[in-house]
């Protein structure tokens, strides 16, 4: 009788919390690609007026607002998305956290931040971002992020509501982390997520968690807008497509919330694997993982200090081997500009647009130079200056002791991202406005700038590291190109697509050899010395597809590559084989550093900073 009864209680409260949930519908708009004064905003005026004759609750946008990022873009979408007149929340997606013009701030100064959590008829939304930030490379939650998911789930969540995720990418393959975050959705029972990125309307198994794909504004082979209506009611999602001014809507998925054979049929990704570190004797020598991403390479001063900063706008310098906090300054936003030293001071950028120089010792600001716009480039140190871009408007050469500014060159019209390279009397740096610049090492006067003949502004060689090599200058580029260019004037020596390049590069000691990291599995050398595009050697070094912008590392023995899923691959200087591999994690892989002939430093965007000691 005892156990008759406890079954009716547990009955009567889940049929009390099933009850509890009321039905609702709302839209999701995705993959809008705003331009102002284009089809597409008017495409997305065409879907707001439609919804506002509707009986919706809420709209949610799952990402990609705009087509660049731009600040005039934003603006755009957002004073289409205000005529709603129903609430709508919005996360970023890969077009504003990749090529944002203000390094992510501006998104969060428009919709007041880039994540959001409400509650609406015994369900709880929750959105986030998923990056990748400010370069290619797999989608990735920050560290912070993945922390917030857990503590506000866990004050906020009370039993009887369903959880829903919204966010840009797929919880799947090509989001770095994400069994992190499937793990924290499924701890508090998520029973349906929501992503954009692929533009049609798709049903997938996000280890375990229903998701679905919502189609973006105009889908191929349609000129038509449209967008996703929901509607959940009875522990079931009901999925449609609806195109403007058609009458009926198209049902794709009927979705039982409860049921555990909903996806029995659909693949989970696969776990990213970690095998190939037994094939080789690798050693993580220093191994320190901060409580934030790091978008930052590292930054070696001295054997027992490093320095590098992280997304909470945070430069640490970190003692080695103690692991223990030396210092840390905190700055407004992500810190992408990795720190350069000359051993006293170490020198960065901010999303502020200040160019700063710290003790290397005790980080006292010893200067502050201001540059206007978000600074996240890489310096090189020459002599004792700072060679650096300063945003999206100027390149700067500082004095390291007492940053004061030798001359600044602003002539440039797209931010300056990638690292300089310093030849005899001369610094190349490459813009996001289409050009390749080189200025005079003394007087910053413009010796020539060259571009690609292309109009489209993604194919500028904004996040390069060129190189400098027998008077020639060594470019690649997301056109994947390969291009070598005379020093003295700027003309074609040779331009070749001969091989799928696209921005990650590095040259030997000796300059001799141009290494280059394709985007399919390969890792070629070109010779700096032909007067035409001549392929030392290529191997397959099984890196997969990859387009991490990460440089090559090399030295007189090996050169070394590095993918967006933590995989680094050395290969033998000539060419021969692939002489060991490490993966370090599973996001991308910032930047190496060679410390001696057997050790490499690198950080990982998942906020790990380690040193490898290879064979």
């Amino acid at each position: 009788m005892r156990k008759l009864l406890f079954l009716f209680i547990v009955l009567l409260f889940v049929t009390s919390c099933q009850n509890s949930r009321e039905p609702l519908m709302f839209a999701q708009l995705t993959d809008i690609h705003v331009t102002p004064g284009s089809q597409s905003e008017k495409h997305l005026l065409s879907v707001v007026e439609e919804i506002n004759e509707l009986d919706l609750d809420f709209v949610v946008v799952t990402g990609d607002l705009t087509n660049t990022g731009s600040n005039a873009e934003l603006l755009a979408a957002k004073n289409v998305l205000d005529q709603l007149t129903i609430p709508y929340y919005a996360v970023p997606g890969n077009h504003e956290t990749n090529w944002s013009e203000s390094a992510g701030q501006k998104f969060n100064e428009l919709w007041g931040d880039d994540r959001f959590m409400f509650s609406k008829n015994g369900y709880l939304f929750v959105g986030f971002n998923t990056g990748p930030y400010m370069r290619m490379g797999d989608g990735h939650v920050k560290q912070e992020d993945l922390q917030w998911l857990q503590r506000e789930l866990d004050s906020g969540k009370e039993d009887h509501q369903m959880l829903i995720s919204m966010a840009h990418y797929p919880l799947a393959e090509g989001l770095d982390n994400w069994t992190d975050v499937t793990e924290i959705l499924n701890d508090f029972n998520c029973r349906l997520a929501f992503c954009g990125h692929g533009h049609r309307i798709n049903l997938f198994n996000f280890d375990g968690i229903p998701g679905v794909m919502g189609r973006s504004t105009v889908v191929s082979g349609s000129d038509i807008p449209g967008y996703t209506l929901v509607e959940l009611k009875n522990d079931s999602a009901f999925i449609y497509e609806k195109e403007v001014e058609v009458p009926d809507k198209e049902q794709h998925y009927a979705i039982d919330l409860l049921s555990p054979d909903t996806l029995e049929h659909i693949d989970v990704s696969p776990r990213p694997d970690y095998s190939v570190n037994d094939e080789y004797s690798v050693d993580v020598l220093f191994e320190f993982t901060d409580n934030a991403s790091v978008f930052t390479g590292p930054c070696p001063v001295n054997d027992s200090l490093l320095v590098y900063g992280n997304s909470l706008g945070l430069v640490k310098g970190i003692k080695v081997p103690s692991k223990e906090i030396a210092w840390e300054k905190e700055y407004k936003g992500s810190v992408f500009s990795t720190p350069v030293t000359d051993g006293q001071c170490v020198a960065f950028g901010t999303v502020e647009g200040n160019i700063i120089g710290l003790n290397a010792f005790d980080g006292g600001e010893m200067w502050q130079v201001n540059a206007g716009t978000p600074v996240l480039a890489e310096g090189v140190v020459n002599d004792g200056h700072l060679y650096i871009g300063g945003g999206q408007s100027a390149f700067f050469k500082i004095d390291m002791s007492n940053g004061e500014v030798v001359w600044m060159f602003d002539e440039i019209n797209g931010l300056v991202q990638g690292k300089p390279a310093i030849g005899k009397t001369e610094v190349v740096f490459g813009a996001w406005d289409r050009h390749l610049y080189s200025l005079d090492k003394e007087t910053g006067e413009l010796n020539w700038k060259w571009n690609n003949g292309t109009s489209v502004q993604l194919y500028s060689p904004g996040n390069i590291a060129p190189a400098i090599a027998n008077d020639r200058v060594f470019l690649v580029a997301p056109d994947r190109y390969m291009t070598a260019l005379d020093r003295r004037t700027g003309e074609v020596i040779w331009r070749t697509d001969k091989h799928q390049v696209r921005e990650s590069m590095g040259h030997s000691p000796d300059g001799k050899q141009i290494y280059a990291k394709l985007m399919n599995d390969s890792i070629i050398a070109m010779s700096s010395e032909s007067n035409s595009p001549e392929t030392l050697w290529a191997i397959d070094a099984g890196i997969g597809y990859d387009h991490n912008p990460c440089p090559l590392a090399a030295n007189k023995k090996m050169v070394i590559g590095a993918t967006k899923n933590g995989l680094i691959s050395a290969i033998a200087a000539d060419g021969e084989k692939v002489l060991w591999k490490h993966k370090a994690g599973n996001s991308s892989v910032n930047k190496m550093v060679i410390d001696n002939d057997s050790s490499l430093w690198l950080t990982l965007m998942e906020g790990r900073v380690l040193k490898l000691v290879y064979p």
